[in-house]
C-alpha cells in the first residue's frame, strides 16, 4: 500500500515552503543521507542482488500496456538493466566507467523511464541545492520535504522524508514538456526488507495529479554469483562514458525552427532518445513511438536540428544520452 501522499493536490510551483532551520542545505543533506544509509541497495557495502518489477501505463492510443523491468546489480562498475514490453527489450550495462545502452526504435516512452523511476534517490556524486524545508502532516504520518533551489523558469523538485524514519515517502519533479511543464511525482510504499536496507514494493506515479506509470516488486533475491554474460554488451549497444563525479545534463542551446512557426494544431510532438556527443552534436536517435516513414524521417530529421550546450562530467564535455521531444509537421 503507498503510504502518505502529500503533494498531489499541491502546485510544485504555487507551494509555500517555510525554513525550519538556519542551514538548510546541511539539514537536507542530511536527510538525504539517512535515507540512503536505510535505502539505498546500490551503496558500495551492499550485497549484489537481482531485482524484478512488473509495471503498466496507458499508451498513446489509451490502450494499456504491460511490462517487465529486471535489474541484476553487482556493483557500480558491473551492473545491468532490461525493460521489456511484448517483444521490445531496452538494456544498460554498465562496467569499467562505461555503459553501454540499447534502445530499440518504437521503445515506448514511459517505459525509457522505468530505470530512473527504480532508483528513486540522487547519487550521492550528484550536488542537488536545497533552498527551504517543510514539515507536512496526515493522520498518524509526519514528513520532512525539503524543496531544492528554483531553475530558471522558478520550479523546484521535492523529496519528502518520513520524519520518524527518515525514509522517502514521495519525490515530485518537474518534467518539461515542448508546450508546457508538468508535476511529475512518484510515491513509494509496501516497504520490505533486504538485508540492512528498506526497498518499496510498489511506486505509483502520476503526472500532475493523473496516474502515470505503477511500478510492483515481484522479486529481489540475493545474486552472489551472476551469470557473467548477462554483463557482455549486447549487439548493436551504444557506448558511452559513465559519469562517476559531479554531472550537468546538455540542454538545448537552439530549439530549431520550422514546425514551432505553425498553428499549434498542425505540430505532432514526438518522443526521441538520442546521444549529446562532447561537441554538442546529436547522434544515434531512436524514435521513441511507431509512425510511419515519413513521419520517422521527420522525427530524426527536426533531432538533428537540434543545439545542445554538452553535459560535463567534473566540468568537462562528455557524451551523455538524453529523452525529449521534438515538434515536425
Amino acid at each position: 500500500m503507498i503510504r502518505g501522499i502529500f503533494l498531489s493536490a499541491i502546485g510544485l510551483a504555487l507551494f509555500h515552503a517555510c525554513t525550519m532551520a538556519q542551514d538548510v542545505q546541511a539539514r537536507a543533506d542530511a536527510l538525504l543521507e539517512r535515507a540512503r544509509q536505510l535505502e539505498d541497495i546500490r551503496s558500495p557495502n551492499a550485497p549484489s542482488f537481482r531485482l524484478q518489477a512488473s509495471f503498466s501505463f496507458m499508451g498513446d492510443d489509451l490502450e494499456p500496456v504491460h511490462g517487465t523491468y529486471t535489474e541484476t546489480w553487482v556493483s557500480n562498475a558491473k551492473w545491468r538493466q532490461e525493460t521489456v514490453v511484448g517483444d521490445q527489450r531496452s538494456i544498460a550495462v554498465g562496467g569499467s566507467g562505461k555503459q553501454w545502452v540499447l534502445v530499440p526504435e518504437g521503445f515506448p516512452s514511459k517505459a525509457d523511464k522505468l530505470p530512473i523511476l527504480m532508483t528513486f534517490l540522487p547519487p550521492a556524486s550528484l550536488e542537488v541545492h536545497f533552498q527551504s524545508i517543510s514539515e507536512l502532516s496526515t493522520t498518524g504520518l509526519t514528513a520532512e520535504c525539503a524543496f531544492t533551489v528554483s531553475d530558471a523558469q522558478k520550479f523546484r523538485s521535492v523529496f519528502c522524508f518520513e520524519k520518524k524514519t527518515g525514509l522517502l515517502l514521495q519525490k515530485l519533479f518537474p518534467e518539461k514538456r515542448p508546450r508546457n511543464v508538468v508535476s511529475f511525482s512518484c510515491a513509494y510504499g509496501s516497504l520490505r526488507k533486504f538485508g540492512e536496507y528498506f526497498f518499496p514494493g510498489e511506486v505509483a506515479c502520476s503526472e500532475d495529479q493523473h496516474k502515470s506509470i505503477h511500478a510492483s516488486v515481484l522479486e529481489l533475491s540475493l545474486q552472489p554469483s551472476p551469470d557473467a554474460a548477462q554483463f557482455e554488451p549486447p549487439a548493436g549497444a551504444v557506448e558511452v562514458p559513465e559519469c562517476s563525479g559531479k554531472m550537468v545534463a546538455p540542454y538545448l542551446v537552439r530549439p530549431g525552427f520550422g514546425p514551432l512557426l505553425l498553428d499549434p494544431d498542425r505540430i505532432s510532438w514526438i518522443p526521441v532518445w538520442l546521444i549529446v556527443d562532447a561537441k554538442g552534436k546529436v547522434q544515434n536517435v531512436r524514435v521513441l513511438r511507431s509512425l510511419d516513414p515519413t513521419s520517422y524521417k521527420k522525427a530524426v530529421s527536426a533531432a538533428h536540428d537540434l543545439s545542445f550546450a554538452p553535459g560535463t562530467c567534473n566540468g568537462l564535455p562528455t557524451p551523455m544520452p538524453i529523452t525529449l521531444s521534438v515538434s515536425t509537421r
